[in-house]
Order: C-alpha cells, then sequence, then structure tokens
C-alpha cells in the first residue's frame, strides 16, 4: 500500500472522467474465478432459500432464522457485497464509464423494486422493503468516491461502517423512513433486511481489496486463468447473477408451494393443526377442548377454500376474513355462545 502517492492520482482520476459521457478507456479483462465465487455464493443462497420456502409452508422442522442457518444467511450476504466492491473497483479500472455505471445501478435498482412489491402483496408483513439489492444499487452510488480516495482512507471508512451498529444505535433511526441506514435499536421486521450500517462496509472492504489487486497486477494474473469445463457453468450463472436471483426463487417457492398444498397437503395440515392446539393450550385451554377446537378449523377451512393457503401461510385478505369467520364458528360450536354479562343498574 503507498498512499503517499495517491493524492496526485485521485485528481487527475476525477478531471478524466467528471462527464457523463461513456469513456472510451475500454474495461478490463473479467476474472473468471470471481464470477466462479459468485457463482457458488448464488448455488449457497439457493440451498438457503430452498429451506427457507420448506419451513415457510411447513414442509420441514427448521427454523432458518436462528442458529446455525442465520450465520450461513449473513455469509452468503457478506460474500455478495464483498464481490460486488470488488466488481466496482475492477469494473472501473480504466475509468468511470457514467453512463454504463448508471445503467447497471438503476437496473439493479429496478430489481429491487420488483422484489419489494412481490414480497409486499405475497407476504404482507415481514416484506422486503431494503434487502440485498437495494443494498447493492445505494451502494453502487455510495462508493463512487471511494474509488480513486487514498487506500487508507477506504479501508477506515469500511472498518466504522461496519462496526458502528455494534456499538451506537438510535431511537431516531426507528422511524420507518430511516429503517434503511440500519442504526435503529430494534431490527424492523422483513425476511431480508441489508442495511446501509454494517452491510456497506463489508462493499468498501471489496472496493479495497479490488483496487489491491489492480495495484499488484493480481487482476491481470488473475484474468490469465481459465476454468477447467465442469466450472463454466456456475461461472457462467455468476456472471448473470442478477438474473438468476431475479428467477430462482419463485420458483423455488412454486415448488414448495405445489408440494404443500398439492403433493404432500396432510403434512402441512398436521403441522398447522399441531400449532393451533398449542396456541390453544398456551391460552389456558385443555386438551379437551383444543383438539375439537382445532380440528373445527381445519374442517371449516377445506370446505371454505382455504385451507392450503392457510397451512401456506399466504391467505389474502379474504381468506383472512373467512378464517375470522370459521375461528368464530368454531368457538361457538366448541365452546358454546359467549355470555352475556347483565350490567347492573346504575
Amino acid at each position: 500500500m503507498n498512499d503517499a502517492a495517491e493524492p496526485a492520482v485521485a485528481p487527475d482520476f476525477l478531471r478524466r472522467h467528471a462527464d457523463l459521457t461513456p469513456a472510451s478507456a475500454p474495461r478490463g479483462p473479467r476474472i473468471a474465478l470471481l464470477d466462479l465465487v459468485r457463482g457458488g455464493a448464488l448455488v449457497a443462497m439457493a440451498i438457503y432459500h430452498g429451506a427457507w420456502d420448506l419451513s415457510f409452508f411447513r414442509l420441514v422442522a427448521i427454523d432458518v432464522n436462528e442458529g446455525g442457518w442465520r450465520i450461513f444467511a449473513r455469509l452468503i450476504a457478506g460474500t455478495f457485497l464483498l464481490l460486488s466492491g470488488a466488481a466496482l473497483a475492477l469494473a472501473t479500472r480504466n475509468g468511470l464509464r457514467w453512463r454504463p455505471y448508471l445503467r447497471r445501478t438503476g437496473m439493479i435498482a429496478l430489481a429491487a423494486v420488483l422484489v419489494t412489491a412481490a414480497t409486499y402483496f405475497v407476504m404482507g408483513e415481514g416484506f422486503v422493503f431494503f434487502g440485498i439489492l437495494h443494498e447493492i444499487a445505494l451502494a453502487s452510488l455510495l462508493a463512487i468516491p471511494f474509488l480513486a480516495a487514498p487506500l487508507s482512507l477506504v479501508g477506515l471508512a469500511a472498518a466504522v461502517v461496519f462496526a458502528l451498529p455494534f456499538f451506537w444505535r438510535h431511537a431516531v433511526f426507528s422511524a420507518p423512513p430511516l429503517w434503511w441506514v440500519g442504526l435503529a435499536p430494534t431490527p424492523p421486521p422483513s425476511f431480508d433486511y441489508v442495511p446501509v450500517f454494517p452491510w456497506f462496509g463489508l462493499v468498501l472492504a471489496g472496493l479495497l481489496f479490488g483496487r489491491l489487486m489492480i495495484a499488484g497486477g493480481l487482476d491481470r494474473r488473475l484474468a490469465a486463468v481459465g476454468l477447467p469445463r465442469p466450472f463454466r457453468p456456475l461461472a457462467f450463472a455468476g456472471r448473470h447473477s442478477l438474473i438468476v436471483y431475479l428467477v430462482h426463487q419463485p420458483i423455488l417457492i412454486g415448488l414448495a408451494f405445489v408440494t404443500a398444498t398439492v403433493i404432500l397437503p396432510n403434512h402441512g395440515v398436521t403441522e398447522f393443526r399441531s400449532q393451533c392446539e398449542a396456541a390453544c393450550g398456551a391460552n389456558g385451554q385443555p386438551d379437551s377442548v383444543c383438539r375439537p377446537y382445532c380440528a373445527c378449523i381445519v374442517d371449516g377451512l377445506r370446505e371454505a377454500g382455504e385451507l392450503g393457503p392457510a397451512v401456506a401461510g399466504m391467505l389474502t385478505p379474504t381468506g383472512q376474513d373467512r378464517l375470522q369467520t370459521v375461528i368464530g364458528v368454531c368457538r361457538t360450536e366448541v365452546l358454546g355462545p359467549p355470555v352475556e354479562r347483565e350490567v347492573p343498574p346504575p
């Protein structure tokens, strides 16, 4: 690392690329090994999402939000963000071509909006309002000043951004418009939450690594390394990671939904009834009440055509209304009509 020479390099970099016209400098060669690593991260992500889908539809009794699964998910996200930062450095090694750069960032932002819309309508509460695609899109803009900053400053910023939420948070960031920052005392509910703090720190760390690779000529040496034929499909997937990301989860969740509602419906129903009985018992009711009560709910949902969506946790607002109607009927059948207390005269 030679920070002494960098103050002269940074202004020159910005002078040469301050306009919004495409730069004439060609991009450097792709590094197939990085595509391969990204492809491996995609496989790991598909494994996690597959497990999440199976758990969501009650096909397996695992909690992907705890323990090793939680660590696994964070390692996957961290890998993608490190690679994203390194890719920013490599893509701009011969100059920042503004139009392609902003076009690519816009595509990622659009994909993030699609993910938000899809999860909002399908999952409701817990929808993805700032997931990994949102983070990558915003990080691509926040990282621009660091493309030419002294390496020591990039490293310091990476450390501060990553470490800050472990030492300081404030209630002001609990306001929903500021959830994306990541400094609220309690994380907001979301199935995929990747805020700026601490995750942008990993993007900066990847950017630092990429710039060090370029400074040492490692990027050219790695670009000359070819891949054996069996690994090329994985590298191809890594080269088109955005498309793979958008396509794989709808396929996996569709397969899990069909399995839960068509192929193995009884498995999900059994788990659904067990959870109903557990919740009933937690409210102080004996088994002699909870079992017929939950059996009544299952039968009522089946007659209403809502058992499959209820088991899958994907009831529509209309389905929720039908569920409440069924619950009211079953409560009356099992417990009898509610007793109205007489109000004593004043």
